[in-house]
């Protein structure tokens, strides 16, 4: 009898919850799928499994994935590094005032070019106006020791008037006071008293010009600075074991943008930088247009050895894996993509010389970056194991 009992609970409570569970599938019914959503099955573009990525013709024409067989190409060993123009000192030179003084003229502004002796500028110097007066006086007793003769004064005074009256006019000439305007000045029709002309010191364009009109001034301070700016030097930093591949003289290419220009190397410097530990290299790029500014940031290429052929891909044909490794793909005869670990070996401008995969192999050259969004979909085997 108890047995009996027993048997119809165990049905009833398995009749209740078969009621419990319909109810619930009832009132909480399964999302309904879009018209237009594909079955979680299909692929949008491709299909991949362990055994590759499949792309339809129509859609990889779309995506301008672009398959050819992997050549050798001519690459030459190359360093690159980034560089710096600044401004080519050795052609460059400064202004400063002889001595104190007040500018009151400007005659040239930033980017104008001049000509070796060409006034800048001038100041007003109260010095200025004693060494001038300095020299007349001993002008005139030179020129009237001179018309007595040697037969009236003694040899000692006309020595001695000879000494004051050079003496007078080295100081002028320190000032920057041309021989000519000092013989202007010894007839009595110099310029103004006081006034110092400044002078370029070579052809050139000024690059610099840090004074205010009116400012005092002093020795010293650099009012002009004119540069050569038919050349530039451009400073770049590389490894001390790159540093060994290179000499003075040595062709390099200097690369702004799109457009490329002859460099050549000028010095290397002898210590390393203790804060990079790198070396430093100085190059000289040709600069007639002026477009080579100090500042302006460049990429300097020097051929350090020969063209040997290499198997070699675009840059962007070679990926990152998901571990980090280098990747190129690759295309079996059913079209099949597949991830192939490669050895970089260097890259040149566009180029990258790789090694794993034998040449003639079909390989993804344009496009690698949608081939591998798209594997990543498939979540197939990168290593291709």
């Amino acid at each position: 009898m108890t047995k009996r009992l027993n048997l119809k609970r165990v049905g009833v409570g398995l009749a209740v919850l078969a009621i419990v569970t319909v109810g619930t599938a009832a009132l909480w019914p399964a999302p309904p799928r879009a018209v237009d959503e594909p079955p979680a099955a299909a692929h949008d573009v491709g299909e991949s499994d362990d055994e590759g990525l499949t792309i339809p013709p129509e859609a990889m024409k779309q995506a301008g994935i672009v398959i050819e067989p992997l050549r050798l190409h001519s690459l030459a060993d190359t360093i690159q590094a980034p560089g710096e123009v600044v401004s080519n000192r050795y052609g460059s030179g400064v202004v400063t005032p002889p001595t104190t003084g007040q500018i009151t003229e400007r005659r040239v502004a930033i980017g104008t070019k001049v000509r070796k002796g060409q006034v800048l500028a001038v100041m007003f110097s109260a010095e200025m106006a004693e060494a001038q007066g300095q020299f007349q006086i001993a002008d005139q007793e030179w020129r009237r020791v001179r018309d007595l003769g040697k037969d009236i004064v003694s040899e000692k005074r006309f020595n001695e008037a000879a000494m004051q009256r050079q003496q007078a006019m080295t100081r002028l000439l320190g000032f920057g006071i041309a021989a000519r305007e000092i013989e202007a000045l010894a007839k009595r029709n110099g310029g103004v008293a006081g006034q110092v002309p400044l002078l370029s010191p070579q052809d050139g364009t000024v690059a610099s010009d840090d004074f205010a009109l009116g400012e005092l001034v002093t020795p010293g301070k650099i009012l002009f600075t004119v540069t050569d700016q038919r050349t530039a030097w451009v400073d770049a930093r590389i490894s001390p074991t790159q540093a060994q591949k290179l000499h003075e003289g040595q062709a390099a290419i200097a690369r702004i943008g799109d457009e490329s220009r002859p460099a050549v190397i000028r010095s290397i410097h002898p210590a390393l930088d203790e804060v990079t530990r790198t070396v430093g290299v100085r190059l000289e790029v040709g600069n007639d247009d002026g477009r080579l500014r100090p500042g302006l940031f460049i990429d300097i290429d020097i051929p350090v050895a020969a063209a040997t052929p290499v198997t070699a891909v675009p840059v962007d044909a070679v990926m990152r894996g998901p571990d980090g490794d280098w990747v190129v793909y690759t295309a079996d005869e059913s079209g099949r993509l597949r991830a192939v670990e490669v050895t970089v070996l260097r890259t040149a401008k566009t180029m990258t010389a790789i090694d794993g995969i034998a040449p003639g192999t079909p390989v993804v050259v344009t496009g690698a970056f949608f081939v591998q969004s798209e594997a990543a979909k498939g979540a197939f085997d990168v290593h291709n194991h």
